[in-house]
């Protein structure tokens, strides 16, 4: 099972059908701040937040994943400047709460996506 956080948004979402064509199963976790549940058409969809370490650790209790791949950052550029802590938890510490579940879990395989160059 592969876990995709951020599989609501656009480029999570595309990642969900393409895996999914090609025989993978997937679950997909997004807080739905900027995803939207009907871009969810494959997989099974679960509305959480990485903030919660209880709704991770129920996720990684119900599913066997074998690899995360990680597309729930904030992306809005101004936005960032006129509130940069909502992007510090949400990029920052949650990323680190979803690497302690990995790493709680077993789970070696993490691909992540940085808006970055």
């Amino acid at each position: 099972m592969i876990l995709i956080t951020g599989g609501a948004g656009y480029i999570g979402s595309h990642i969900n059908k393409d895996l999914n064509k090609n025989g993978y199963q997937t679950v997909v976790f997004d807080n739905l701040v900027y995803g939207h549940k009907e871009a969810v058409k494959w997989g099974e969809f679960i509305e959480g937040d990485l903030d919660n370490p209880d709704q991770l650790q129920a996720l990684f209790k119900k599913h066997s994943i074998k690899a995360v791949m990680h597309f729930a950052a904030f992306a809005c550029v101004g936005e960032s400047v006129t509130d940069p802590q909502k992007y510090y938890l949400n990029n920052v510490k949650n990323t680190l709460n979803l690497l302690q579940m990995c790493l709680k879990n077993n789970v070696k395989n993490f691909i992540f996506s940085s808006i970055y160059t």
